[in-house]
């Protein structure tokens, strides 16, 4: 089937055992078709409680197409609805935030609450006989879950419950929230957003690819083969390479797909009992001090490297982080990198943190611009018509069964975790 034409035969036939069509990065009749059947109805990331502290407070987005506004109800509540008044269809809001008590239309000034309620209509005696402002209220995601401060929502009214899809994930959330001593996290430390020429799958897979970082990061490696240090205390980071091979360090990584496309990688041994700075030791002083010692050993100790929610946020252990996709077009995707505040660290503890992203994470930064380098470059390759396939065959065969019933385990630098969300996404996409 040509480029430009898809059907539920034609989805089908773009996933094979360890390997995928080229389509799936290039066609954008497939990429609207993932606007309709993926977008359109899994759970979508929207943001973090505290983006939206105060009443009034909001924040604009897409899921999907769909721009949608978060916001915060005068009764304390948090909202996800349609950012699109219901007189002409004008977007409502333009700005990224803000705080307004009430949210007005620029184009006739339909006035609204922050949780869509309709309340005024100038002129309103032009308005038809029988009009009632509670016929048009803003049109509210029919789905919404919250999990420790992270909203979710999904634009279809039916489909796989809240609860079951955030499930095999809670773990990795708490693995991030869980160190901060107030007990949550705050996303108000500003963003690094950028766009990149390529398709939103090569984020999203790259998000959990260890396979990558020695060669595609190999600016970051000294002689010795290991990465400079990217925690507060570490003299220096992981051993990738040694020699010619992939360092034994780095091989006792392990990723994990979960289901629903979700996955995650585990974090490599790093030398915890030498980890000790000013700063640190402050930190992990007071996380003591907050929930005792030895609950701070567990939660300090690394397990979680990157986790991927699917199909559109990861969180990073390492360089904490929340990181947002959202696709624009078939070869255009936007990223949002949220540094994380631990409410009640010390303050240079999240200085020094939001430092080392910049480092490692900014667009212009040692990791991320090699990253994206990478997407432009397989987006561009991918449009030769001579190889129609793209390999993620790297341990298919290999993978250890472990609970829950359905998740598998194998080395970091399989492709395991790849086959996992093409699992997923032909889950959605088959389905009319």
């Amino acid at each position: 089937m040509p480029d430009g034409s898809i059907n539920d035969r034609g989805i089908a036939s773009l996933i094979e055992p360890g390997r995928v069509h080229r389509r799936v990065y290039t066609d954008p009749a497939v990429f609207e078709l993932e606007m309709q059947r993926l977008f359109g109805r899994a759970w979508l990331f929207v943001g973090h409680a505290t983006q939206v502290p105060k009443p009034g407070d909001f924040i604009t987005t897409d899921l999907g197409r769909q721009p949608v506004l978060m916001t915060r109800h005068h009764d304390g509540s948090v909202r996800v609805v349609l950012n699109r008044c219901t007189h002409r269809g004008v977007k409502l809001v333009a700005e990224r935030q803000g705080n307004r008590q009430r949210l007005i239309c620029l184009y006739h000034g339909w006035t609204f609450d922050p949780d869509g309620t309709l309340l005024r209509v100038p002129v309103d005696e032009g308005c038809a006989p029988g009009f009632k402002l509670c016929d048009f209220n803003l049109a509210a995601a029919p789905r919404v879950g919250i999990y420790r401060g992270f909203v979710f929502a999904s634009l279809s009214p039916s489909g796989v419950a809240f609860d079951d899809w955030i499930a095999p994930m809670k773990q990795n959330i708490d693995d991030i929230v869980d160190r901060a001593p107030g007990g949550q996290i705050a996303l108000d430390a500003g963003v690094h957003r950028y766009i990149v020429r390529a398709n939103w799958k090569m984020q999203a897979e790259n998000a959990v690819d260890s396979y990558h970082v020695p060669f595609s990061h190999a600016s970051t490696v000294n002689q010795k083969g290991v990465q400079f240090s990217r925690r507060e205390g570490d003299e220096e980071g992981a051993k990738v390479v040694e020699g010619q091979r992939t360092a034994p360090q780095w091989k006792q990584r392990r990723s994990y797909s979960v289901g629903f496309g979700h996955c995650w990688t585990s974090n490599t041994e790093l030398k915890e009992n030498e980890r000790s700075s000013a700063v640190y030791d402050e930190y992990k002083q007071t996380l003591a001090a907050a929930v005792g010692a030895e609950r701070a050993e567990w939660i300090l100790t690394p397990r979680m490297h990157n986790s991927l929610l699917y199909p559109n946020v990861s969180f990073m252990g390492l360089n904490m982080h929340i990181r947002v996709i959202r696709p624009i077009a078939v070869d255009m995707t936007e990223v949002n990198i949220y540094p994380v505040r631990l409410v009640g660290a010390p303050d240079a503890m999240n200085i020094r943190n939001t430092r080392l992203l910049n480092v490692t994470h900014a667009a212009a930064s040692f990791v991320q611009s090699d990253d994206l380098e990478a997407f432009a470059r397989a987006q561009a390759g991918l449009q030769s018509l001579q190889t129609d396939w793209v390999d993620i065959s790297r341990g298919l065969g290999r993978e250890e069964p472990i609970d829950p019933p359905g998740a598998l385990r194998q080395m970091a630098t399989d492709e395991l975790v790849v086959r996992g969300q093409f699992r997923a996404w032909l889950d959605y996409m088959a389905a009319a």
